[in-house]
């Protein structure tokens, strides 16, 4: 085998850490379920890494005293909180005050929230939990509960994600698309790993490129010798199968770069003012939307982060901050989706490890818990209003796994992704595949969207 081929396969640093080995061999599994739409849908998984507190982004505001009572050192005061009246719930919340600008979506109804979610075996009650049944591996743990809300595979070696596990079944209908189904604006994630079909990885700004290949002469020189190098026959299957892998990977990027290398007048006015991480990462996967026709792409999944949400101390400085990062940056996406006019077509939600204790600790922060409340957001969105239940704010109360308010959950996350799925045009038949506890659950459909 030609040695300098040898050496540059076992390099895949070459290509920006992006789109290698994370991306790809295209991508996928044949199924008989899946259909051919001619329009156009996708989802947004934005991830909150750390355990984001939910108690302090959506909070009672009529029964304020119960929850101040409890949170001398970490509450929101109650005349800063953005007053909602989500009709399902029947009383007045709040949101954080760093929320302003997305609070007007859910008065318009294009933003909703998903209240007490986690990831469940089946539905569980406090007694249940107290006697160890039903209770899943690992709670509190940062690592083990981000790998069970993308995963949702309790108690074993987890490959897959329910992200890439969908796109395994939906992969299909992008047959001769340009871009891979899945796309993640932040890194190689299990969210968008599937059993057949794994993330495309693009940058958080500009194209994927080659390490030390520019638009330069000698660039361009470089680029063409990895491609003809790649393209030599090796007598070894494995090494053509990687060598495949790195070539679709490039021909991926010579299709999505000059829509990644562009801003649109639409797009840009969308973002005027915003550099933030989780800005960029929306500005990305906004503007492969506005390249879909392009692409070939009918079905996409993407996947964006924003962390840093572990507060153990200093909480009010350090979520408030994190928030009036995410609020302004998924208003911009909305706003871009609108003018793109595929608000309909697109749908964005909120994940993170787990909320956090309602009883703070002695650094002004506080602890890992369990059952926390989501956004979704979207033109599809059924807004302004809650789903699922909001807990019993009681230390010790009904809804508390302990005694310092780790909130049980009363909604899976099974049946957050199914809802979703079905509305991407994943069949009844594949559910099962994707999400393995929600036979177990009442309804796979939450009806917070249409």
């Amino acid at each position: 085998m030609n040695t300098s081929r040898r050496q540059f396969l076992g390099q895949t640093g070459a290509l920006t850490a992006s789109a290698l080995a994370a991306s790809l061999g295209r991508w996928g599994i044949e199924s008989a379920s899946a259909q051919a739409p001619t329009d156009y849908k996708a989802l947004v998984c934005v991830f909150l890494f750390g355990g984001n507190d939910s108690n302090n982004m959506v909070i009672p505001y009529d029964d304020y005293g119960s929850y101040a009572a409890v949170r001398t050192n970490v509450n929101i005061p109650q005349a800063q909180l953005l007053q909602i009246s989500p009709p399902r719930a029947g009383a007045t919340f709040g949101l954080h005050p760093s929320f302003a600008a997305i609070k007007p979506l859910f008065d318009t109804g294009k933003l909703a929230v998903i209240c007490n979610s986690g990831p469940l075996l089946a539905p569980i009650t406090q007694a249940d939990y107290r006697a160890g049944n039903f209770r899943p591996s690992n709670l509190f743990s940062h690592n083990d509960q981000q790998s069970a809300w993308q995963g949702l595979l309790d108690g074993m070696a987890v490959r897959s994600g329910w992200g890439g596990r969908m796109s395994d079944r939906i992969d299909a209908v992008n047959a001769g698309a340009t871009v891979p189904t899945v796309v993640s604006a932040a890194g190689s994630t299990l969210m968008t790993q599937g059993l057949s079909v794994g993330p495309f990885v693009i940058p958080q700004t500009g194209g994927v490129t080659l390490t030390g290949a520019g638009t330069d002469t000698l660039g361009r020189v470089r680029a063409d010798g990895v491609r003809r190098l790649l393209g030599a026959p090796s007598g070894n299957s494995i090494v053509d199968k990687a060598a495949n892998v790195l070539t679709t990977a490039l021909t991926t990027a010579d299709a999505i770069n000059p829509i990644l290398n562009a801003t649109s007048p639409a797009i840009a006015t969308a973002f005027t003012g915003l550099t933030t991480s989780i800005a960029n990462q929306l500005r990305q996967v906004a503007r492969l939307i506005e390249g879909r026709t392009v692409l070939g792409a009918k079905r996409q999944f993407f996947f964006v982060s924003l962390g840093g949400f572990d507060t153990h101390s200093n909480e009010l400085f350090v979520q408030g901050n994190l928030l009036g990062q995410l609020a302004p940056a998924l208003k911009a996406f909305y706003d871009a989706t609108v003018a793109l006019g595929v608000s309909e077509k697109v749908t964005a939600f909120t994940m993170s490890d787990f909320s956090r204790t309602f009883v703070f600790n002695s650094t002004f922060g506080t602890d890992h818990a369990w059952g926390a409340h989501h956004l979704v957001l979207g033109g599809a969105v059924r807004g302004g209003d809650f789903y699922g239940r909001y807990p019993t704010l009681a230390v010790r109360g009904p809804d508390d796994a302990g005694n310092n308010g780790a909130w049980i959950p009363t909604t899976a996350v099974d049946q957050i992704g199914a809802t979703l799925a079905t509305w991407l045009g994943v069949s009844s038949a594949d559910l099962g595949y994707i999400f393995p506890n929600i036979g177990r659950f009442a309804t796979a459909d939450l009806g917070f969207i249409s």
